[in-house]
């Protein structure tokens, strides 16, 4: 046979085999599309009507009359055991409608984390109805409401700012985008979801009216009532802040009846109990601090016919606890309502029950759930705040701190968040101020410890939120108190600090507090007394504290403490003035003006009257340094101490130290005189427990004795000398014993050095040696100059131990000259101890 050549193309036969191989494929894989689809479509089904059945079990448990609902949400948990099985067994395609029913019914049960993580499992799972972002936008809108709440309930102005930032940043548009796209979700009422796309735009009074529809005509949908009341209340915070007064009170009105109809209606509904206790703590707080509006601002008495909004809160908080008793989260905020209230007492037994009641409900929380971090952190705020309750009546409450301190680090590192460092800082620098008050402050002691702590505890907090400046102004506070002190081994550097502290106040759009301003001022002064200290002159950091603080005056000219700031700082700068050979009686005048002011404006706070007693003790020492009678200005410093009763530690000092400089400024004028300094001694030593109020600073009591008896033996020596050795030496014991306490201490040495003087000067009339005693004081200003050259009191002093050794020293009318043209104040006094050696004239 022979072979026809075939007139087909090359490879015919064989491509369309082929083809027809890939129709086959494109049919059999159309076939298995349908099936998969019609499963996919068959497991949402399933899911979504699983998910409706959830939600409408739910509602008819919260529709229903108040009881407990243990065995209805065990009946929901086995729905969802059921439903986590049928997911598991449909593989991928029941994955995402799966996760869907889950997070309905872990709404229902109250678990919303858990909730938003099946919700979110499954749009990422490609189950991305509108359902599912409906949902998902009511849970989060709900948090953004709750973050709202919280802000205004916070007591701080810039904290309130910076939460209600946080709250729009992190739900205004994912919400939005969420409702978008929910279109078509077939919610319950299309104007309820078009409300809460107004509210998350700030448009408050449109969602009020739709809010006010879908209420009319859905009475039975709560959620839309619990909306409106959180919307009531936040257009009640904005008319707060525009001053409309009676329009932000009949909003809150308003709010609390719309909270009361969906109690009502709803009574087994635990989040509408909830969100009472929510509601009445920010508008308890926003009447207290933006205007005068209907609602009491502290705990309800227990005798009132009426219960107001703090008793109805925490009788809504028990509902719904018994409606879910199981559910941890109740308890816990029954324990920080609670605690919260107790910050702001009717009276001593209110607050005294109030935090009986918020530890139990702290330990419920604890029963109900051991590792909950709300259990340990209220129950230490509730200790915190019986330990600053002690420590306003003087005392230190450490075992209380210790044990607050030791619970709250029981929480784990997962848990510490914002509210943890807050309430750790709160209570480190508590215990610090506590620590100040019995002299606990050194390095090496347990308040220098706690100061260290309170330090690291504010600058974590800053490493979370540095937005407050009420953060800032407590960590400067501390740096600026340990760069003061004269045992500090970096102090400018902490200064600095200080300083970048206040630079952080002040930058931003956040409201100055008074605070603010007077942390600036005080660290400027601090910054000019090291200066001071090392022989410079800072007459512009006394005019900028001065200038800062009258800023702060600008918009709180009613703040006592500020007026009380500025007058000390003009009395410093007044011996500024002084030391620079000035007359400081303009700036006396203005800080006693200043001083007025504040007793004017806080007659129960003693400030005004301890800064008028400190303005007059500085009179009195100037008159006597002048050479004139400080008899009438320190009798006026006395009367002013008198009408005082501190109770806190440090003022009792303040007081003591204040009206031994008048009554030394006396004896001093007294001896030279030639009268007995006994009779203006005994003032400050009898009066208030005299001397023995000095027991925190060991330095202060030395110098005291050691001033006393100084003044003593100088009277003595005139007709006793064997006295006067005796006494002169109980002076040089008190002053060693000071410069051992504080070695640094240029006052002490000044004194001691005064105190050789004297001593030698006695020898010397005695016919005894001077000489180790010049030694010993020259010593002492020798050093002195060291570090503060060219100070004219040490030059002075250099001056009179060289003059009493050799009354002819060309050294001495050298130093002697140098000082008093440094500072011509000095030359009355120069004069009364060498009237035979009166200085050159200018």
């Amino acid at each position: 046979m022979k072979d026809t050549p075939s007139n087909a193309t090359s490879g015919g036969p064989t491509s369309a085999v082929r083809a027809l191989q890939v129709l086959l494929l494109i049919a059999a894989s159309a076939c298995t599309a349908d099936r998969q689809s019609r499963r996919d479509t068959a497991w949402a089904a399933h899911f979504t009507s699983a998910a409706e059945r959830i939600e409408a079990r739910a509602r008819a448990m919260g529709m229903a009359r108040l009881h407990g609902r243990a065995r209805e949400q065990a009946e929901l948990r086995g729905w969802m055991e059921t439903l986590s099985t049928e997911m598991a067994l449909g593989g991928a395609e029941a994955e995402g409608p799966g996760h869907y029913a889950l997070g309905c019914g872990e709404r229902a049960l109250g678990r919303e984390a858990e909730a938003l993580a099946h919700l979110e499992a499954a749009w990422n799972a490609g189950f991305r109805v509108p359902r599912v972002a409906w949902v998902r936008a009511q849970i989060l809108s709900e948090r953004y409401r709750v973050m709202r709440l919280e802000a205004l309930a916070a007591p701080d102005a810039d904290e309130r700012k910076a939460r209600e930032q946080d709250a729009e940043q992190r739900y205004r548009e994912p919400v939005l985008t969420l409702l978008r796209q929910a279109a078509g979700a077939g919610f319950p009422s299309a104007k309820y979801g078009a409300a809460l796309v107004a509210l998350h735009e700030g448009r408050l009074d449109a969602a009020l009216a739709l809010l006010e529809v879908v209420g009319t005509k859905h009475p039975w949908f709560v959620e839309a009532r619990l909306l409106r009341a959180d919307v009531f209340l936040l257009r009640a915070a904005e008319r707060g802040k525009e001053g409309r007064k009676a329009e932000a009170g009949a909003d809150l009105t308003a709010g609390l009846q719309a909270l009361q109809g969906a109690r009502t209606t709803a009574e087994s509904f635990a989040p509408a109990h909830l969100a009472q206790a929510r509601f009445t703590q920010a508008a308890m707080n926003l009447t207290q601090s933006a205007f005068g509006g209907p609602l009491r601002l502290s705990h309800d008495d227990e005798d009132d016919e009426e219960p107001g909004p703090a008793k109805q809160s925490l009788a809504a908080l028990d509902m719904a606890a018994r409606v879910d008793a199981g559910h941890a989260g109740f308890a816990c905020e029954k324990a920080r309502f609670l605690a919260w209230l107790a910050e702001r007492p009717n009276t001593y037994v209110d607050l005294l029950a109030l935090r009986s009641k918020a530890i139990e409900a702290a330990q419920h929380t604890l029963a109900l759930d051991p590792a909950s971090p709300c259990g340990p952190m209220e129950w230490s705020r509730v200790m915190v705040q019986e330990a600053e309750e002690v420590l306003k009546r003087g005392s230190v409450d450490i075992y209380t701190l210790g044990a607050a301190l030791e619970r709250l680090e029981t929480l784990p590192p997962s848990a510490r968040d914002l509210g943890f460092h807050l309430l750790r800082a709160r209570l480190l620098q508590s215990w610090t101020d506590g620590d100040r008050q019995v002299g606990s402050w050194k390095v090496g002691t347990n308040g220098w410890l706690h100061r260290e702590q309170a330090i690291e505890a504010w600058r974590s907090v800053l490493a979370i939120e540095a937005r407050v400046p009420a953060y800032w102004v407590r960590l400067g506070e501390l740096l600026l108190v340990r760069g003061s002190d004269p045992t500090a081994t970096d102090g400018d550097a902490d200064l600095k600090r200080a300083q970048e502290a206040f630079g952080k106040c002040m930058r931003g759009g956040f409201k100055k507090a008074p605070e603010v301003w007077r942390l600036g001022a005080r660290i400027l002064v601090a910054q000019a007394l090291r200066q001071r200290a090392r022989g410079e002159m800072a007459p512009r950091r006394f005019e900028e504290a001065t200038r800062l603080i009258r800023n702060g005056l600008i918009d709180a000219a009613r703040d006592a403490s500020l007026h009380y700031e500025l007058g000390l700082i003009l009395l410093e700068q007044a011996k500024e003035t002084w030391e620079r050979g000035g007359d400081p009686s303009a700036l006396l005048d203005q800080a006693e003006a200043a001083q007025a002011e504040a007793a004017t404006l806080e007659p129960t706070l003693e400030l005004g009257r301890f800064g008028q007693a400190a303005v007059h003790a500085a009179r009195a020492e100037y008159a006597w340094r002048r050479g004139a009678d400080p008899t009438e200005e320190a009798d006026r410093a006395d009367a002013f101490y008198s009408q005082v009763f501190p109770v806190m530690e440090p003022w009792k000092e303040l007081r003591a130290e204040g009206r031994l400089k008048a009554s030394l400024s006396l004896a001093h004028h007294l001896l030279e005189q030639g009268l007995d300094p006994e009779p203006a001694l005994k003032r400050a030593m009898t009066d208030f427990g005299g001397l023995d109020q000095f027991r925190m600073d060991r330095v202060l009591l030395h110098r005291a004795h050691g001033a006393r008896f100084g003044l003593r033996a100088r009277h003595s020596a005139r007709t006793n000398p064997e006295k006067a050795e005796t006494e002169f030496s109980d002076a040089e014991k008190h002053y060693t014993e000071a410069l051992k306490a504080e070695p640094s201490s240029q006052e002490a040495r000044l004194e001691a050095g005064h105190l050789f003087r004297e001593w030698a000067a006695a020898r010397k009339a005695a016919k005894q040696d001077p000489e180790p005693l010049l030694s010993r004081g020259l010593a002492l200003a020798d050093a002195l100059l060291v570090e503060r050259p060219n100070w004219p009191e040490a030059l002075l002093l250099r001056a009179a131990l060289l003059r009493t050794k050799d009354p002819g020293s060309a050294q001495a009318r050298a130093n002697r000259d140098a000082a008093l043209k440094a500072n011509a104040n000095l030359a009355p006094g120069w004069r009364r101890q060498f009237p035979e050696d009166p200085p050159s004239k200018p």
